[in-house]
């Protein structure tokens, strides 16, 4: 306690309340990115923007403005968290290219973690097929969407390889399966989706027995 000038406490209390919350960059950064994703999937793309986040978050704009300058900045943080989380489910497979490294079951295990077969899986598909389906209209989503595009292809394409396709079928082949897993992947993430992870899984099981030759 002081004298006649009050007491220490009190004053430095109203200090203490007065100073601002130290907010830790990368749990700002995960905040915002949930609540853009979680935009993405509730109302598209279009339903992103500084004022929603910041609502959705419930951080202000100017926080939001600080880790990400323009909305373009946010949107391709948005897409890049996505494909880093199926990036590290990946990680635990052979995507070597090596033939002999897959059998059909290995390889359905691999393309399965790019698949909408559970719920997680099947809200990063519906923000990447928002950017796509964004990007037939503004160019500012295509290099985002050629990017994923063209990973996926890759993916299938070591897959197909270490399943042993020969490689003077393996371009055509990537292709259909792709073809065939981005049609899955749109029909099970819209509304009039009939397609189950398990349907998912049998067509995928066939398509990759039909392009190698073999049953398992």
């Amino acid at each position: 306690m002081s004298g006649g000038g009050g007491s220490t406490f009190y004053h430095t209390r109203n200090k203490l309340a007065a100073m601002p919350k130290i907010v830790d960059p990368d749990q700002r950064r995960r905040q915002i990115l949930d609540a853009a994703l979680h935009l993405i999937v509730t109302r598209g793309v279009d339903g992103l923007s500084f004022r929603t986040v910041a609502e959705e978050s419930g951080l202000n704009v100017g926080s939001i403005r600080n880790t990400y300058p323009s909305q373009h900045d946010l949107l391709a943080a948005a897409a890049e968290d996505v494909g880093d989380s199926m990036d590290r489910r990946l990680e635990s497979h052979d995507l070597s290219g090596t033939p002999g490294t897959h059998t059909v079951e290995t390889a359905v295990a691999v393309l399965g973690e790019l698949l909408p077969l559970d719920e997680d899986r099947r809200r990063e598909n519906i923000v990447l097929g928002e950017f796509m389906m964004a990007s037939r209209t503004k160019d500012v989503f295509r290099d985002i969407t050629d990017h994923m595009s063209g990973d996926m292809l890759s993916v299938v394409t070591a897959v197909l390889t270490g399943l042993g396709v020969p490689a003077d079928r393996t371009p055509q082949a990537a292709m259909t399966v792709k073809t065939l897993m981005v049609g899955m992947t749109f029909d099970a993430s819209t509304s009039h989706g009939a397609l189950s992870p398990e349907g998912m899984t049998t067509l995928l099981t066939e398509a990759l027995q039909s392009a190698s030759g073999r049953t398992h």
